[in-house]
């Protein structure tokens, strides 16, 4: 074997070698293996967004795991307070076990990239972009178990789209997560005279 093929067969085992071990980190962060292209993954951290009872926020990556760029539509803004941030569309579904299917209850926040009255977004606009192999970009956060088609014991996920909202054909789903916690409100006391 020659020094070209000696440095080839090389260069292979490393490039085998760098992709199972991403595979590998994948599947102890996120619990299941990706493939190449574009892919959706749950993130779930801890944050008290005012929703006594409410603990978990939860917000899907869409992440570029292909060896091009990919095309994706996003919505830059700037909230009230002056801070700017990037995002892509979303859908959130639950689990119907009757019907065996995914049914949509609602596509994120009410009007998507658009100031709407009792939002935080002051000023927003769609672009295109190109999501770099490794590069990832958020749906942002949000308290998905106190929407109020979820019950305890549910199963929901994300789906996130690449093009524009509700575009089905770009959508890439999160994979699921059992709701586990419900809002809690004080309950109102009588007060006797």
């Amino acid at each position: 074997m020659g020094r070209v093929q000696k440095a080839g067969v090389l260069l292979l085992m490393c490039f085998v070698t760098v992709l199972l071990l991403h595979e590998a980190i994948h599947l102890d962060r996120y619990g299941h293996l990706v493939r190449f292209g574009l892919h959706a993954d749950l993130v779930v951290s801890k944050e008290d967004e005012g929703i006594e009872g409410i603990t978990k926020v939860y917000e899907a990556r869409l992440t570029n795991y292909g060896l091009l760029p990919a095309k994706v539509t996003a919505c830059d803004f700037t909230t009230d307070t002056a801070a700017h941030g990037t995002k892509v569309a979303y859908a959130v579904e639950q689990w119907n076990s009757r019907q065996n299917k995914w049914n949509t209850l609602d596509y994120g926040e009410p009007p998507f990239c658009r100031p709407y009255p009792m939002g935080n977004i002051r000023e927003a606009h769609f672009f295109s972009a190109l999501l770099w192999p490794g590069q990832s970009i958020a749906t942002g956060k949000e308290a998905a178990a106190a929407r109020n088609a979820l019950q305890i014991g549910d199963y929901a996920r994300f789906s996130v789209f690449a093009g524009e909202k509700g575009d089905w054909k770009n959508a890439f789903p999160t994979a699921a997560f059992r709701v586990d916690e419900r809002p809690t409100y004080a309950p109102i006391r009588h007060v006797h005279d």
